[in-house]
């Protein structure tokens, strides 16, 4: 009887640090999706930030060329 007591006391104390095991992982899991969280948030502003720019950018290539126009208009009145 003494063996098995000491077995099972061997046991438990395998499952104690399975379990410590388990939860040290669990915790540094629960670390690396909140990175990934963070990293995904950034890719996101950059992304809206880009597509902000590429508007501004479309907006401001719309009045170039206006300009162009009127440019091309004044040249031709000049011209002439």
């Amino acid at each position: 009887m003494p063996y098995e007591r000491d077995g099972f006391h061997r046991a438990g104390d395998v499952i104690k640090s399975v379990a410590r095991q388990i939860a040290t992982a669990s915790e540094q899991q629960s670390v690396v999706a909140e990175e990934i969280n963070r990293g995904v948030l950034n890719v996101r502003d950059v992304s809206e930030q880009a597509a902000t720019a590429g508007e501004e950018t479309a907006a401001s290539s719309v009045k170039l060329a206006r300009l162009g126009a009127g440019l091309q208009v004044l040249v031709g009145n000049f011209k002439r």
